[in-house]
């Protein structure tokens, strides 16, 4: 069964969303960021191009089984609601165009807590002893709806096709399989929750060029926008609509957490809380992911997340340029 937790959400629909935390390790090389346009395992599982060239992945890195997104030159951030997932993070080479980087977590930080939270979100900082080469800008702004977003993860593929009377209305989300891979989006509005604002973004059968959602295990993945002309944080991974059932009977096994460019037909909701019809009208009703939104936590992350200022940014340079030779020197000595 899955270990998957009811997120402290609602949506406007009423439903609850669920986390889309990691269910188990998938031994076959399934996929992670769920699309609507292909099946494909291994469609975009390198660095994007073209016009989303340099839109976050370059800050990606590997916390556990899940991603995080350097935001300053020892700090990086991530949700909370997975847990603590050891004390290393790794820049891995499919990031950062060269070979892995690993990067030890202080765990003396916040007083021995070994990370910060930001309270009243699903924000997790946490702070490495070496210095990071680079790091993502963060987005302050307040016009993230409408624009074109950029996701990364590392959740599951396509599952199982969700029919209503035949008709294809999305599909079941897979087993995570741990491979990182990006997807596109638009901004659809930002949602007031209790664990903050959170920006929402629908699954559409006519949306981006490479459209997607959040899969179980996509959970701490950064969502970029483009702000003129840089990509810039705009949130990480929080949460899918769900679950889904074709009934409403409790204790049947039956229900599903899916990607569903039309909910319409299907139950949505959970045995616990009960289940709701979704009427199956001829327009789509999608589902939609959910993202701890950057801007309004901006100050709170800046005052932990250190930045350098530019006459001491040098020195953080050339000392993440130490690490990393220090680094290649020791791998060639071993």
């Amino acid at each position: 069964m899955s270990s998957r937790i009811a997120a402290a959400v609602t949506t406007r629909t009423g439903f609850m969303p669920v986390l889309v935390t990691l269910w188990m390790v998938c031994v076959t090389n399934c996929g992670a960021i769920l699309f609507y346009g292909t099946g494909d395992s291994n469609h975009n599982i390198s660095a994007p191009g073209g016009i989303f060239a340099d839109s976050g992945w370059q800050y990606q890195g590997l916390y556990g089984a899940y991603l995080g997104t350097i935001i300053a030159p020892q700090y990086f951030i991530t949700a909370q609601h997975f847990g603590t997932q050891g004390g290393t993070f790794t820049h891995s080479g499919i990031f950062n165009g060269g070979s892995d980087v690993t990067y030890n977590i202080d765990g003396t930080a916040n007083g021995g807590a070994g990370y910060w939270d930001i309270a009243g979100t699903d924000l997790r900082i946490f702070k490495v002893q070496e210095y990071f080469p680079t790091y993502a800008p963060l987005y302050t702004g307040s016009l993230e709806v409408g624009m074109t977003m950029v996701t990364m993860g590392r959740g599951g593929p396509r599952g199982a096709e969700v029919l209503v009377s035949s008709v294809l209305h999305g599909w079941e989300s897979g087993s995570p399989d741990g491979i990182a891979r990006w997807g596109s989006n638009t901004v659809g509005g930002i949602y007031s929750s209790a664990l903050g604002d959170l920006l929402t973004a629908t699954f559409s059968a006519s949306g981006t060029a490479e459209e997607a959602t959040l899969s179980n295990g996509d959970s701490g993945g950064g969502v970029f926008v483009n702000d003129e002309g840089v990509w810039k944080l705009a949130g990480i991974n929080y949460s899918i609509d769900g679950r889904f059932d074709t009934n409403n009977i409790t204790g049947d096994g039956s229900d599903f957490d899916a990607a569903l460019f039309d909910r319409g037909g299907l139950y949505q909701g959970s045995d616990a809380f009960g289940w709701s019809y979704i009427p199956d009208l001829p327009p789509d009703n999608p589902s939609s992911m959910y993202a701890s939104r950057i801007s309004t936590n901006a100050a709170a992350i800046s005052s932990i997340a250190v930045v350098p200022e530019a006459s001491s940014a040098v020195m953080v340079m050339f000392a993440a340029v130490g690490t990393v030779l220090r680094r290649k020197r020791l791998t060639a000595l071993a």
